[in-house]
């Protein structure tokens, strides 16, 4: 494979992610508007439950993010890449 080639597969495979991780934020929002509409139809002087899911969600959302975008310690080496592709080639 010539590296214009690899660089544009591996351009794809970010965008792609990004994109997931995008689509993912909205259902997350929209997840957290409905936790927000339950407790205040049922209970809204009563204990404020919706904290802990959407607490729970914004911590994986955000160490998520931080991984794709670069910023956190979760970065793909390309020392386990290159061994998956071993793995993958030689399971056939």
């Amino acid at each position: 494979m010539n590296p214009d080639a690899e660089i544009e597969r591996r351009a794809r495979a970010i965008v792609i992610a990004r994109t997931v991780y995008k689509a993912v934020m909205v259902v997350w929002v929209l997840a957290a508007a409905a936790m927000l509409l339950i407790w205040w139809l049922t209970t809204p002087d009563g204990y404020f439950w919706p904290v802990w899911p959407i607490l729970g969600l914004a911590v994986a959302a955000i160490a998520w993010g931080l991984a794709l975008y670069g910023k956190f310690a979760f970065k793909i080496r390309e020392d386990k890449v290159a061994r998956e592709v071993k793995r993958l080639r030689e399971a056939g």
